[in-house]
């Protein structure tokens, strides 16, 4: 069983500051190795599960987040720009199953560092008149691989929105929302 982890630092434990999420300072820094260890908490959870092979997506910003000299030798990365699939990229290499580690809700709601994909950009992306964030439009790329969404970690607001969207799988609540920072 090949699992695909998909990782974001919005939704990460302990990050609650947009200053958290860029490159630059210590908080960051800081972040970085939280969302490591997220990831790595992910990857031992998918090897006892039974995975025989996993592939951890860096999936924020500019995709080279995660502390690699940190993560768990027994995953494989994919990191850096540019990228085929960006949050999803590796989603056609035979994966069973995504976990989606680190994520947040979408534009205009009131989970913490809530935006979807550019919060200057976009203030609602839409399809077929339904509201999405990146969770539910990545979750749809994987859909469209057949690949269905086992694992969501992030804040209430994030796991309120997306457990209709994925009603099989697995919500981890990191920190609970009282606003959008």
């Amino acid at each position: 069983m090949k699992i695909l982890i998909s990782t974001d630092i919005e939704g990460v434990a302990g990050v609650t500051h947009v200053e958290q999420t860029r490159s630059g300072n210590a908080e960051y820094e800081r972040a970085r190795a939280w969302m490591t260890d997220e990831a790595n908490a992910a990857i031992r959870g998918a090897f006892a599960g039974g995975a025989t092979e996993v592939l951890v997506n860096d999936s924020h910003g500019g995709f080279r987040n995660l502390l690699l000299d940190r993560l768990d030798v027994r995953a494989q990365t994919i990191t850096g720009k540019p990228r085929y699939l960006g949050m999803m990229a590796g989603v056609e290499q035979d994966c069973d199953a995504v976990y989606m580690v680190g994520y947040h809700a979408r534009s205009q709601t009131t989970g913490v560092l809530a935006h979807t994909i550019n919060s200057f950009a976009f203030r609602s992306v839409r399809v077929n008149a339904e509201e999405f964030g990146e969770a539910g439009l990545y979750g749809a790329l994987a859909g469209e691989f057949g690949v269905p969404v086992a694992l969501l970690s992030g804040d209430d607001v994030f796991l309120a929105e997306t457990a209709p969207i994925f009603p099989g799988a697995v919500g981890v609540e990191t920190k609970r929302a009282y606003g959008n920072a």
